[in-house]
Formats: structure tokens, C-alpha cells, sequence
């Protein structure tokens, strides 16, 4: 028998939610702390995150560095 029901919302399962926290932490800690270094609002961080978690590190380091260039040049001309 199968307790799933399709009106059950299996994403706002508290339990399945902090399974796949800790079974999907994405980003290893210098990738983390580099986008914590962006100093990005917390929802465009949210969003960047998504972005990137799929990404092999390579891209990853290749995406924020780019972001700190193009954060860095329009800074210069504030």
C-alpha cells in the first residue's frame, strides 16, 4: 500500500527538507565564502546559488570571478 497521497507536498516536509540540506551541500567552503564576499543581497545570493550549484567547480570559480570584476568596475565608477 502507499501512503503517498498526490495532495501531500512532499517539499514542505520539514524532514526531507534538512535530509537534502545535509546530503546536498553544494558549494565546498572556498566557493561559500567567496559568494559571502560578494556582499550581494541575500536574495540575489539565493538566486546566484542556484545558478551555480550544478556547475563543476571550475565554472564556478570562473562565474564569481567575473562577478568581482564586473562588481569591481562598476564600483570604480561610482
Amino acid at each position: 500500500m502507499n501512503d503517498f497521497r498526490e495532495t501531500d507536498n512532499v517539499e514542505d516536509d520539514e524532514t526531507v527538507k534538512r535530509y537534502f540540506s545535509k546530503i546536498f551541500t553544494v558549494f565546498p567552503n572556498d566557493i561559500r565564502e567567496r559568494l559571502i564576499n560578494l556582499n550581494i543581497p541575500k536574495k540575489k545570493l539565493k538566486k546566484l546559488k542556484k545558478e551555480l550549484a550544478f556547475l563543476p567547480k571550475e565554472l564556478q570559480n570562473e562565474y564569481i570571478d567575473e562577478l568581482y570584476r564586473i562588481y569591481h568596475n562598476v564600483l570604480k565608477e561610482y
